[in-house]
């Protein structure tokens, strides 16, 4: 299995471009003016690169691209505060939602974890949070 470089690390790279091909300069002018070794010269430059790859993974959340819209919590994990019975609300990330059961004459309780899965307007469309238990684990292994 080949693992594929994000297009973000890309966009990263050529936007440090400039940079290392200053830091390029910068050192092979220290070469010629002040004598600087080749192997000075060189271990700095790929020192800079190594150091522009490191800081990509602290920046990396800046060159991929927001999500917004409703779409965002399709599939997010919510917490009910008022029971649904069909309808009630639910938490979301610290906002509370209209949310309604898929299951219409199912009653979810507070405190029970829901997935959202799909919205209709401003109510979110929820079912009960299926309960990951370890026989069915064993149960999928080849």
């Amino acid at each position: 299995m080949t693992r594929r470089i994000p297009r973000e690390f890309w966009a990263y790279l050529v936007l440090q471009a400039p940079d290392i091909l200053l830091a390029g300069l910068i050192l092979l002018l220290l070469h010629w003016w002040m004598a600087l070794s080749p192997a000075w010269v060189l271990g700095l430059l790929a020192l800079w690169v190594v150091k522009e790859i490191a800081t990509y993974s602290l920046l990396r959340d800046v060159f991929r691209p927001s999500r917004t819209g409703p779409e965002t919590l399709l599939g997010a994990r919510a917490i009910v505060q008022e029971p649904l019975a069909p309808r009630g609300q639910v938490r979301v990330g610290g906002e509370l939602w209209r949310a309604e059961s898929e299951q219409p004459h199912e009653v979810i309780p507070p405190g029970t974890a829901v997935v959202i899965r799909t919205i209709r307007g401003l109510t979110l469309l929820v079912e009960r949070e299926q309960a990951h238990d370890p026989k069915d684990a064993q149960r999928d292994l080849p």
